[in-house]
């Protein structure tokens, strides 16, 4: 398991998820922005499938009061004279409105018309002068909406940027309470300028707050500033200081974490309710629905009494623009043309319900870090050396696993976490041991077909192709059956033949025995000059191996017997073998050294395989199995030739020499067995009467090789002339190979 866990695969896959745990932390800004682009992607996704279908009820009304198409239409294009919006103050403060923010700004006075007469007529007469002068204040349009303000509960709009020249306006007092260390650097944004309202105006309103959108780098709104740094002063945005108004409280408490000269925001508290932040000020804005989520009302529709205390009365008005010639639209996660004042109505209902606001744990980052490094374990233990079905399969558990997660936290808790990196690393898993999967399998079957294609015939080749990451080809210890057969008086042949002659021999009984050892399953181990060596039960399972082995041993017989009569009808020597079979535990692998290797077998089992085929001249038969071999084997027939010990083997082991198949003995072969049998039984007995009786009979029948009663007869003269020990057992060693 170590072994597997400390893999190749396994350290590719940490080296992916160490990649994976850095990205996050490059420097490149296109990685970056390509990151944050994906990541937003996945957020607006998140956001959208998880909108309710109606959008949610609170207690408070929030309205927008929208100067949209209709109005300009009615009321003259914008913008218009601020005695009108006098007018709409009024009627709304009349209507019922508990506050009003507008997201707009009135950076510069409105010119009076007495005072462009006045400039144009600079000769008029003492009386029209003075008697202009004394009405100049009463058609002042500014003075009109600053009395119409002071009345009123109103938040007035300005604008923040980076260009210092640009700065105008007045500034209304911050009521954020926050004092920053001494050259201190926070993470809030600063601007550099301020684009405010003309200081009657402001100053007669209840507040101000920046107006700024300040989107992400792929320009949609998904988080909202509700503080931005002037100076050396806070300010709230105009959501933040709407809900102070509403709320009545007089200031903003704010809290911040100093880390050295670093000062990141932490929260802002509106009444006795701590807002949580981004270290930025930010908050993710906790979208009511798409545009249209909150009731509109079009201005002149207002202005006319054609929408009256009841639609009116208790809300929070927003006044802005849906027109698209106003160009105060955004891209935001619900929708590409998203009023910019809806954002606004959006951020303050958040600010009044912050259970409704998704938020992202201070310890998002290590939370992260953690999902990546366990995920990337995971993936780099489970799925390496797996087909294409389980790694998609398992790919496909993790990524919903992390989905389902994700979305439950962010549903259920309105907790935020990122998971592009977490969907990249298993995605880049899966491909990447798809991929290397694919070329090892190609590789894994070129080297089967490398290795075996010689040797095992061509549907066992296929069996081993489709075995894929199931075949093991290192070394591995099973119970096997190996076969040896040799050309007898091999030598003597040779010398008869011309090379190409010789060749021709070889190849043409080659051809045959390959044919049967295919046909029964076998694997050619090798060919050494006339031998050849084969075994079953690997690298594939055969579960009859032995009676495999066997069988092909008996075929191999009798097309040999056919091959010499072929052979001698081209007056080519007629060809005789030998052939030893063994079955017992073998290790079997692919072995060799860095030059060469080959899929072989070795052991004990093996060895004796190749003692047998060397006894079968000595016994004068043409195969001889070894007695684990012959118990395999219920439907063969065997005859008894000897117990034996075989040089390197202590051991002494029963052999026998397989007659064929059970069912198609006659009658005959089965009453020469039987009375083989009890002359064998006879002999170890040391009854030499009855063994030598039998011995002789069975040599005058000459049913079977005869050869082997001539060794018995003769080894009974030797034995009757011993004076053998209590303990002999009738082995016969051998001591040559």
């Amino acid at each position: 398991m170590l072994k597997r866990v400390f893999s190749q695969d396994f350290v590719m896959g940490m080296l992916l998820t160490a990649i994976f745990v850095v990205l996050p932390y490059s420097q490149l800004s296109g990685v970056q922005n390509t990151l944050n682009r994906l990541e937003g992607i996945l957020y607006d996704i998140r956001l959208n499938a998880t909108l309710p279908a109606v959008p949610r009820k609170v207690a408070e009304r929030v309205v927008i009061i929208d100067i949209d198409e209709k109005s300009m239409r009615e009321q003259g294009r914008f913008p218009w004279s601020r005695a009108k919006l006098a007018e709409l103050v009024d009627t709304l403060m009349a209507a019922g409105v508990i506050v009003a923010a507008f997201d707009i700004f009135f950076a510069e006075p409105e010119e009076n018309l007495i005072a462009q007469l006045s400039q144009q007529l600079p000769d008029m007469d003492e009386p029209v002068a003075h008697y202009l002068q004394q009405v100049k204040t009463q058609v002042d349009a500014d003075i009109r909406l600053a009395n119409s303000l002071q009345d009123a509960e109103v938040v007035l709009g300005f604008l923040m940027h980076d260009e210092a020249q640009l700065a105008i306006g007045h500034l209304p007092e911050s009521p954020l309470i926050w004092q920053p260390t001494e050259n201190s650097k926070a993470y809030v944004r600063q601007f550099q300028a301020v684009i405010a309202n003309i200081q009657s105006l402001q100053s007669s309103a209840s507040g101000g707050g920046f107006i700024n959108a300040i989107g992400e780098q792929d320009g949609f709104i998904r988080k909202a500033a509700l503080v931005a740094r002037y100076q050396d002063k806070l300010y709230p945005s105009l959501a933040l200081e709407t809900a102070r108004i509403y709320t009545l409280s007089d200031e903003i408490e704010t809290r911040v974490y100093r880390q050295g000269s670093i000062e990141m925001f932490q929260a802002v508290k509106i009444a006795d309710t701590w807002i949580e932040t981004d270290e930025y000020g930010q908050i993710l804005i906790p979208y009511k629905g798409k545009q249209g989520s909150f009731p509109y009302y079009s201005a002149t529709d207002v202005m006319t009494g054609r929408v009256g205390m009841e639609e009116l009365a208790g809300t929070v008005v927003f006044v802005g623009t849906s027109a698209v010639g106003l160009a105060d639209l955004r891209a935001t996660p619900v929708g590409n043309q998203y009023p910019g004042v809806e954002v606004h109505a959006n951020v303050f209902e958040s600010l009044l319900h912050p259970e409704y606001m998704p938020f992202q744990p201070g310890e998002t980052e290590a939370i992260s870090l953690i999902l990546v490094i366990l995920t990337g374990i995971l993936l780099a233990i489970v799925i390496p050396r797996q087909g294409p079905t389980v790694i998609v399969m398992f790919a496909g558990v993790m990524l919903a696993a992390h989905i389902a997660l994700n979305w439950y936290l962010w549903s259920q808790y309105n907790v935020s976490l990122p998971y592009l990196i977490l969907i990249l690393l298993i995605l880049t898993h899966a491909i990447y041991y798809s991929t290397t999967g694919y070329f090892n399998e190609a590789s894994n079957r070129k080297q089967i077909k490398n290795m075996f294609g010689q040797y095992v015939p061509p549907a066992y080749l296929d069996k081993l192709m489709k075995a894929g990451k199931e075949l093991e080809l290192k070394s591995e210890k099973r119970d096997m059956t190996v076969l040896f057969t040799d050309v007898r008086s091999f030598t003597s042949i040779s010398e008869q033949f011309t090379p190409e002659e010789l060749s021709e021999y070889l190849n043409r009984y080659f051809s045959v025995v390959t044919k049967v050892i295919f046909d029964h399953r076998g694997t050619i181990d090798k060919y050494v000059g006339d031998m050849v060596m084969a075994f079953w039960n690997a690298p594939l399972d055969d579960d009859k191996h032995a009676e495999n082995a066997v069988h092909t041993a008996l075929i191999m017989q009798a097309e040999t017997d056919s091959l010499s009569v072929e052979f001698q009808a081209k007056g080519w020597p007629a060809i005789k073998t030998g052939t030893g079979i063994s079955t017992g535990p073998m290790n079997v692998g692919d072995m060799g050294s860095v030059y060469r290797r080959s899929y072989t077998v070795l052991g004990d089992s093996v060895n004796l395989g190749s003692r047998l085929e060397g006894l079968t001249k000595f016994y004068g038969v043409s195969i001889l199995v070894s007695d684990t071999t012959m118990e395999r084997c219920s439907n063969i027939a065997f005859r008894h030739i000897d117990k034996v010990k075989v040089v390197g083997k202590d051991n002494a082991v029963n052999i026998y020499e397989p007659i064929g198949i059970q069912q198609d003995l006659s009658s005959l072969h089965e009453q020469f067995l039987t009375l083989h049998q009890e002359g064998i039984d006879a002999y170890f007995k040391r009854d030499w009467d009855k063994a030598t009786k039998m011995f002789s009979q069975l040599l005058e029948q000459k049913l079977l090789s005869i050869q082997v009663y001539q060794l018995y007869l003769k080894r009974i003269d030797q034995l009757r002339q011993e004076n053998l020990p209590a303990d002999w057992d009738g082995v016969m060693k051998h001591a040559r190979k």
